[in-house]
């Protein structure tokens, strides 16, 4: 049995076309490279990572119904396991070769616990990874699975490299920094059911960091707008470039467009009431997914 069927069925034609359009694309969708990073790109600019389900006290459930009613006919987000498990049933249904992996956070690598799932796809010009479901800047296209290989995607640099223990480690550079280790896996397969105890840890764990606040982001072309710790943010290149409400490390950030006006071209104005304080100094803290 081909591992995805263990899931369920593939989506119907109305539910692809559905799903397509939530993240704006109208037409066919090639089995290639490309196809898979006009997926990958219009998906991040369309779908907010949000964990507003656990802060209100809302079971959350990697049931593909569940998942698709959520995210495609009411138009929520979610957290990175309910927006990666939808996406691999989209790959999957669309015919793409698709398998799981469930990953480790490494920024920071206090908490090792596999919590991440992100998804490989193999194509005739080898095997990438896919990922829709991170809550703060990386790739944004999918990323060639070879060793040493320095890949780009208009924002930050990335590579893979191999570990021992780890398996295979992705490094992202952002400008004007050292490689960071952001994320590890091993080639184990996946199902949806083996990422159910991630959601339980979200959830309940007093160790996560889920269930504490809310914390929305969405990627936008030019970086991304986000809550961290309660103070509303913009990024470029994984580098924060406005916040607020004021505080001492935003006061020293370089002057761009105005929030308001941010806010009115970017984003709803709900989020923009929702302003709620953190501060860059915890930018590895709001990377544990």
């Amino acid at each position: 049995m081909e591992l995805n069927a263990r899931n369920g069925p593939k989506m119907t034609e109305e539910q692809i076309t559905a799903y397509l359009a939530r993240i704006g694309i109208s037409s066919p969708v090639p089995l290639t490279l490309e196809g898979l990073g006009k997926l990958q790109m219009a998906h991040r600019l369309t779908v907010p990572f949000e964990n507003l389900d656990i802060v209100a006290g809302r079971p959350l459930s990697l049931e593909l119904p569940h998942l698709y009613d959520k995210i495609v006919r009411r138009r929520q987000g979610g957290v990175c396991a309910e927006l990666n498990t939808l996406y691999n049933w989209l790959l999957y249904s669309l015919g793409f070769q698709v398998t799981s992996y469930n990953a480790r956070m490494l920024s920071p690598d206090t908490y090792l616990f596999r919590r991440h799932r992100i998804l490989a796809v193999r194509l005739a010009g080898g095997t990438y990874t896919t990922d829709v479901g991170f809550a703060t800047e990386n790739a944004r296209v999918p990323l060639l699975l070879a060793e040493g290989v320095v890949q780009r995607d208009g924002h930050c640099t990335y590579r893979y490299q191999q570990e021992e223990f780890y398996g295979w480690v992705q490094c992202q550079r952002r400008p004007g920094h050292d490689w960071e280790r952001i994320q590890a896996f091993t080639l184990e397969p996946q199902i949806d059911r083996d990422f159910d105890p991630v959601l339980f840890f979200f959830e309940k764990s007093p160790a996560s960091n889920m269930n504490q606040f809310p914390r929305p982001s969405l990627y936008t072309p030019e970086g991304m707008l986000a809550l961290r710790r309660h103070v509303f943010q913009v990024e470029r290149q994984g580098l924060v470039v406005q916040a607020t409400p004021d505080t001492e490390e935003s006061k020293e950030l370089p002057k761009k467009q105005p929030i308001k006006e941010v806010l009115q071209d970017k984003a709803d104005e709900k989020k923009a009431q929702r302003t709620v304080p953190a501060q860059t100094k915890h930018r590895q803290q709001d990377m544990e997914l």
